[in-house]
């Protein structure tokens, strides 16, 4: 399909623009899902590795922004809805604008306020997948009072970009 090895996936980690890379490994996953591939299982496996690989070479350093619900918050403050930002640093997701207890969390407002004074205009979003991780990130954690972390509601992506920030939707988290 294309080569891995690491002159060629840096290569192509400059050819290829995060949206073309998430939209490729989308695409790939969904035909190998459905069994509709001509191609080796191996093959598309590294094919899928190679992407991945490219994406941590363009994303590294990027903010990735969540909605969350927590249960939790909305019995401690009245509203458990806000945002969540963290940096991709490497095979993880660090905490970059998580409110530091689970007694509230931050809004929109506070977020978009926060990213402005470090100069941040962009940031990505997607969906993680059900009882999944991204990056060490879990999509719901908390059985007893549930923390849910999903993509960016519209009304939170409208209120990012009326602000200047713009918002990349990832249809596969990359």
């Amino acid at each position: 399909m294309f080569k891995t090895d690491k002159e060629s996936l840096e290569t192509l980690s400059f050819r290829f623009n995060k949206r073309d890379i998430a939209n490729l490994k989308a695409i790939l996953e969904h035909l190998k899902s459905d069994n509709l591939l001509t191609i080796p299982q191996n093959e598309v496996q590294r094919a899928l590795d190679g992407l991945d690989a490219i994406g941590k070479l363009k994303l590294d350093g990027k903010v990735y922004a969540f909605h969350i619900e927590d249960d939790f918050a909305v019995e401690r403050s009245g509203d458990g809805c806000g945002i969540e930002l963290y940096l991709r640093q490497g095979d993880r997701l660090n905490e970059f604008y998580v409110f530091p207890s689970r007694d509230d969390v931050y809004p929109v407002c506070g977020a978009i306020n926060f990213l402005k004074k470090r100069k941040i205009l962009h940031v990505y979003t997607g969906q993680i997948q059900y009882n999944a991780s991204f990056l060490g990130l879990h999509r719901e954690c908390d059985e007893e009072d549930p923390v849910t972390r999903d993509i960016l509601e519209d009304e939170e992506i409208e209120e990012f970009e009326s602000n200047g920030i713009k918002v990349t939707v990832l249809d596969s988290l990359i």
